[in-house]
């Protein structure tokens, strides 16, 4: 089935460059800007700032005017992406000492590695030992995307493809149904969105769905705060059979992987997750960190 996809914002994952250790070090997050598939909004008041550890977000404290305020509750989303040779898949093994891979149900992991994906949960503690396990790895390079607040009414879509490209793609569903459908000219992203426990405000539940699109000709109209706004066109698809979701405490970050399943090509995990380039097959780990961002506004 193809579908329209309402998606507000879209960011890339295809640059590439050596894994720093502390890629977004001196920066805020990234402001919503206005553009065709991002309509203007203000930013908001308040200012985050990363420390050493890329995957660490703190807040910068907020003023003491004496004005009543209000908190307004959203997201800021810092991702890394980083490509190792598949021939040194092996190597990136090591990785996964520091990881639980029990975050998620029995149910949900034997999916995900059905569909060619895999996925951890680690603690900020023990990023050093990931990020020094994977540069040791000959040939492997990374993309970060800065620090990006997201409003809980706009879904994130990390971008892993330089330029669109006739594929087939599958997917194995619950029933073991393995279905498949060609799609010309299109790229693919994983979808990211999130909800928030008033009762638990710190824990994120984020939501992660590989999904194809195709542009169409034309714009459409969206709501937003400002009333509506023209976007892009697209039609496309998501894939549940290869989504999840996973419960963030303060201080973790998720690790989406090629599982043991990703060399079947056309399978979502295999295209989605590894890539040729120069002649060379490389395996694709996006790590991704969700730290809530309270906004004092006064009223």
């Amino acid at each position: 089935m193809i579908y329209r996809v309402l998606t507000a914002i879209t960011v890339g994952l295809c640059g590439c460059s050596s894994i720093p250790s502390a890629p977004w070090s001196g920066t805020g997050p990234t402001p919503l800007s206005a553009s065709a598939e991002n309509p203007a909004r203000p930013a908001g008041p308040a200012r985050l700032q990363p420390e050493d550890n890329p995957l660490k977000l703190v807040a910068a404290s907020a003023d003491n005017v004496g004005a009543p305020r209000i908190t307004r509750l959203d997201v800021v989303l810092t991702a890394l992406r980083v490509r190792v040779p598949r021939s040194q898949r092996a190597r990136a093994e090591m990785l996964w000492n520091h990881l639980r891979e029990d975050a998620l149900d029995n149910a949900t992991t034997l999916r995900l590695q059905h569909n060619g994906l895999r996925v951890g949960v680690g603690d900020e503690q023990w990023w050093e030992a990931v990020r020094a396990a994977l540069a040791a790895i000959p040939g492997v390079n990374s993309t970060p995307i800065a620090p990006l607040r997201v409003p809980a009414e706009y879904p994130l879509a990390l971008e892993l493809d330089t330029g669109p490209h006739e594929q087939t793609l599958f997917f194995l569903a619950d029933d073991g149904v393995l279905t498949g459908e060609t799609w010309p000219q299109s790229r693919n992203v994983l979808r990211i969105s999130y909800v928030l426990d008033l009762q638990r405000p710190d824990r994120v539940r984020l939501f992660v769905v590989p999904e194809v699109r195709q542009r169409l000709e034309g714009l459409r109209w969206v709501r937003n705060e400002a009333g509506v706004a023209q976007v892009p066109n697209y039609s496309g698809r998501t894939f549940g059979a290869a989504g999840f979701a996973a419960d963030l405490e303060p201080g973790r970050f998720l690790l989406i992987a090629p599982g043991t399943q990703s060399g079947v090509s056309g399978l979502v995990g295999n295209s989605f997750l590894v890539s040729e380039e120069d002649g060379q097959s490389y395996d694709s780990y996006v790590f991704l960190r969700a730290d809530v961002n309270h906004v004092a506004q006064r009223y």
